[in-house]
């Protein structure tokens, strides 16, 4: 093993030997699986009251209830039951639900009747802005359970079809239960109703969406800025050494490849801890795409950090610079938000930090 490698080998026992070092290395996978298990558990919920007036076990009124209270955790609305008009109004006025619906009795037959007036009455505070989205919802159900009626009556309303049915000795009925039958049949099949939805980036590419669930906590960007300020942080620790003559008995070529092995020690630990935390965070994706970028990125933050150091050469400089840094990572790079989408006029200040290059690779 050459010097380098020994010095690499003691800078890594070394910062393993400090209990706080340690402690932020093992803090961030473990902070991003709690929080991972805290999403999980915690799912955003909308309160809607229902309520089905005169409710029966066969009303479409009592059905379009239990069909909006059983979509549960399936929906980002989670509809339950109330057992009177006023209840709704109460529950509304006092925010308990976002809003809140009625459906009046007899809702088929007003249905078939075309009288739509009134026959789902919605309650909504002034303030609220989700009443037109659960009204999507709410109707979107309605279709599931009256849809069927609506394309019998329509085919039973077709004078070519019914005499074709009689022509080979349909009847009524039986025309009936093959229109239902197919109706049930390429509604459920997916391929009369198909949606895809897309993300589309600023460049107009797209990417379909392959899960549900979406990672509310930036594990990805947080581990990113945190190896560009560590690596800000050896930067500094290796300027205290210099300082302190540890690198004077070295010739100068040997020199600068010491401190160079020094300040790659934390990022290369700093790195191990951003994999488990990408791995307990749920975002690794690939071992192999994962090792081969991290690698880069530590090797661009070393090179960045001892550049750093070069040019400011104190380390309390540098050590001061660490705030800047830090503060510009989280705000220009796409953390928490891709400040280049909201104002791009701004969108060349991320090129300026380290970490934008990491997270726009994924």
């Amino acid at each position: 093993m050459n010097e380098w490698g020994i010095w690499f080998l003691l800078s890594c026992k070394r910062y393993l030997k400090k209990a706080s070092f340690l402690v932020i290395l093992l803090a961030l996978p473990a902070g991003t699986f709690f929080i991972r298990s805290r999403e999980k558990k915690e799912t955003l919920e909308i309160r809607i009251a229902v309520c089905a007036e005169g409710e029966t076990e066969n009303s479409l009124e009592g059905k379009l209830a239990d069909r909006l209270v059983d979509m549960g955790e399936s929906s980002l609305f989670r509809f339950y039951k109330c057992d009177s008009e006023e209840q709704v109004k109460a529950e509304v006025a006092s925010r308990r639900a976002e809003c809140g619906y009625f459906l009046s009795a007899g809702l088929l037959d007003r249905l078939e009747q075309k009288d739509y007036r009134r026959c789902i009455r919605v309650f909504s505070a002034p303030s609220t802005v989700l009443a037109p989205l659960s009204t999507e919802v709410v109707f979107s159900a309605l279709m599931e359970l009256y849809g069927k009626d609506i394309f019998v009556e329509y085919i039973m309303e077709q004078q070519e079809i019914g005499e074709t049915a009689a022509a080979v000795g349909v009847d009524d009925e039986r025309l009936k239960e093959q229109a239902a039958s197919l109706y049930d049949k390429w509604k459920d099949n997916g391929s009369t109703f198909r949606f895809e939805y897309q993300n589309i980036d600023s460049e107009g590419r797209g990417a379909f969406l392959k899960e549900q669930a979406v990672n509310v906590f930036p594990v990805r960007g947080i581990v990113a800025v945190y190896l560009f300020i560590v690596g800000l942080y050896s930067a500094v620790m290796v300027g205290i050494d210099e300082e302190k003559g540890l690198f004077l008995p070295l010739h100068y070529w040997k020199r600068r490849g010491g401190e160079l092995a020094v300040l790659a020690a934390p990022v290369f630990l700093a790195a191990l801890s951003g994999l488990g935390a990408l791995a307990s965070g749920g975002r690794l994706e690939g071992l192999g795409k994962e090792a081969k970028a991290m690698g880069i990125y530590v090797f661009a933050v070393c090179v960045i950090s001892y550049v750093v150091k070069v040019l400011f050469r104190k380390p309390q400089v540098v050590c001061c610079l660490i705030p800047l840094f830090l503060v510009g990572s989280l705000v220009f790079s796409p953390v928490f938000v891709d400040i280049g989408q909201l104002f791009p006029a701004l969108e060349w200040m991320e090129k300026m930090f380290l970490p934008s290059y990491y997270l726009r690779a994924f």
